[in-house]
């Protein structure tokens, strides 16, 4: 084997090495509380989509308690594991209209303003 093809080996097997460790992608999303495979939430009315949507929503609020609705109106909600909900920080959705968080569209400049 040519000496200078030897020399490179390693180098060209840590650059394999890192490019397979880039590819790798793990789920950033918080499971969905209606998950197929938890068997404590797949026997909720609002997980069934074959249930009219507003049954759905009557179902998920009947089974919040008062104190649960209204942890789950502040920014940082708690979350309600005996639903299958997670917690979740609203701030980041940007409700506000601006936001540097996540993959959703920036606009960088000045916008023109209607008249």
């Amino acid at each position: 084997m040519d000496a200078k093809i030897t020399s490179a080996l390693p180098f060209l097997s840590f650059l394999l090495f890192l490019l397979c460790l880039s590819n790798h992608t793990v789920e950033s999303r918080a499971p969905f509380a209606c998950d197929a495979k938890n068997g404590l939430t797949r026997s909720f009315k609002f997980c069934r989509v074959s249930v009219p949507l507003h049954a759905r929503v009557r179902d998920l609020i009947g089974r919040l308690t008062l104190q649960e609705k209204i942890r789950l109106l502040v920014n940082n909600a708690a979350a309600v594991p005996r639903l299958g909900i997670q917690g979740y920080e609203w701030w980041s959705e940007a409700l506000h209209g601006v936001s540097n968080v996540g993959p959703g569209t920036k606009f960088g400049g000045a916008f023109p303003r209607g008249h």
